[in-house]
């Protein structure tokens, strides 16, 4: 074979290597490159859970306070329907027919229980003569004994 050939497929050997090499080098940056997205991907898929578990906790303790502001709900409606009972039971035009005085005093003194009453079912805390039980509500005792803590047994 003569010396053109060699330095021939020397040349292409050498082309062919160089070549080979520039490509596994390409392939390496490529490869890195894919490892930094995929280290950003798994920060953001891990802040995507945190978020989403944040929110779970958010929903239950809405979920939560929901039920807790149903339950005071109901508890006031089922106030309101106590006092209305109270209020229907009374035949007043009757009374007031037969003893104005006496009926003038019994309206007064149930205006002011029904007021108190609406003040208490709408958060305002209970006096000291209420709390020793001291005064009397004609109209909701009830909601006035529910309210008053109980002493706990001595041991």
């Amino acid at each position: 074979m003569g010396l053109g050939i060699k330095i021939a497929i020397a040349a292409i050997l050498f082309s062919i290597v160089s070549g080979g090499y520039f490509y596994i080098q390409a392939l390496e940056g490529k490869l890195e490159a894919a490892k930094e997205v995929q280290v950003r991907m798994e920060g953001v898929i891990t802040q995507q859970k945190m978020v989403m578990e944040q929110q779970t906790a958010d929903m239950k303790k809405m979920q939560a306070i929901n039920v807790e502001i149903a339950d005071k709900v109901q508890q006031a409606q089922n106030d309101v329907n106590a006092l209305n009972k109270k209020f229907q039971q009374r035949d007043l035009a009757m009374l007031a027919a037969k003893k104005p005085t006496e009926v003038e005093t019994r309206a007064n003194r149930g205006t002011r229980d029904a007021l108190r009453c609406n003040e208490l079912v709408t958060g305002s805390p209970l006096t000291p003569d209420e709390l020793n039980r001291k005064v009397r509500n004609n109209i909701c005792q009830d909601v006035i004994d529910s309210r008053i803590p109980r002493k706990k047994a001595p041991k």
